[in-house]
């Protein structure tokens, strides 16, 4: 049997296509970025040119199964409550796949199970924590898992709008660069600024949109305001180079607080000591630098934002782990 899991119609689409033998054995073959293949970056949606090379020089035939990685439904109810209309048209993932004649029988796992299960059933771990941080899933932002066995067990889940995902992309925008493209740059323009020098900016940024406390207590991080349509009206006066610096270090560091918070909740409150990230915000390495002496083994698998959670969603279905090599996925 032909599964594949699929990964589209919002940014970052990608397939992974899987083999479920008669022993009920599950193997990866496959797996690829949309982006490779149009030549657009965050490339949201399946092309022609993807599916050419998945049928013609993969030689893969049609699945027999579609897994996706969310469940439309409840995208389409946070997007309503969220303001942006009822997308429910927009949302029909049988109707969009049907662009490609990709017809299977369609299975949907949540947005947040299919990071965590992206993570876990790769590592070659038969025990961990896991860190899924990204700006929204259906209406989840922040989840931790615990991992045992065949088992993924949430023990925790924070919610829109209280995401740091938004809020790095807020801060980013603030920047004058793009949300949802540039984050990565921030990190780069605020190393030339010593923290220990910004610390009135630092202050006043957790003071302004942190609501406490972040000191390992508790699970998640609670905003003041929702940034999910920006913060361009923070520090106005903040307008120079030297100001973008200072601002870019700020999110930076806060974003590291916010990151070793929870790390430290996990540590006190979980038994495992190896540590699984996922989700979008697990690519900020200087993060994960952060927190690694805390943690005997920690593992960030490759593509760890949406795009891997087109093995994700598969491997989140079947509850399996499997001997993942990171050369399935595709390099052009």
């Amino acid at each position: 049997m032909l599964i594949w899991g699929i990964v589209g119609n919002s940014h970052d689409a990608s397939v992974a296509i899987f083999n479920k033998n008669t022993y009920d054995t599950l193997e990866c073959l496959w797996a690829g970025l949309s982006k490779d293949f149009s030549g657009i970056e965050h490339d949201p949606h399946l092309n022609d040119k993807m599916l050419e090379h998945i049928f013609e020089k993969e030689c893969f035939n049609n699945p027999d199964k579609i897994v996706w990685y969310e469940k439309p439904f409840l995208k389409t109810l946070r997007q309503f409550k969220a303001g942006q209309g009822w997308l429910g048209k927009e949302n029909n993932i049988k109707q969009y796949l049907s662009k490609w004649n990709l017809t299977a029988p369609i299975s949907y796992v949540q947005h947040h199970r299919s990071h965590a299960a992206y993570g876990f059933y790769t590592s070659g771990l038969d025990n961990a924590t896991i860190m899924c941080l990204d700006s929204i899933g259906e209406f989840e932002t922040f989840t931790i898992w615990e991992g045992k066995g065949a088992k993924l067990k949430q023990v925790f889940s924070g919610k829109y709008p209280h995401s740091v995902g938004l809020f790095y992309s807020a801060m980013t925008q603030r920047l004058g660069l793009q949300a949802n493209r540039d984050e990565y740059k921030v990190g780069a323009m605020g190393s030339e600024i010593a923290s220990s020098e910004n610390l009135e900016l630092i202050t006043d940024m957790v003071e302004t949109f942190i609501e406490p406390p972040l000191n390992g207590s508790k699970p998640g991080v609670k905003f003041k305001h929702n940034l999910h349509k920006g913060c361009n009206w923070y520090k106005p006066e903040l307008t120079t180079e030297h100001d973008m610096k200072r601002l870019a270090d700020a999110t930076q560091y806060v974003f590291e607080m916010i990151v070793q918070s929870n790390s430290k909740w996990c540590r006190n409150n979980l038994s495992s000591r190896n540590l699984i990230l996922t989700g979008g915000c697990a690519l900020n390495n200087d993060a994960v630098r952060k927190i690694r002496k805390d943690w005997n083994y920690i593992y960030v698998p490759k593509n760890p934002g949406d795009p891997g959670s087109c093995i994700g969603a598969v491997l989140a279905l079947e509850s399996k782990h499997i001997d993942f090599d990171q050369q399935v996925w595709y390099n052009k």
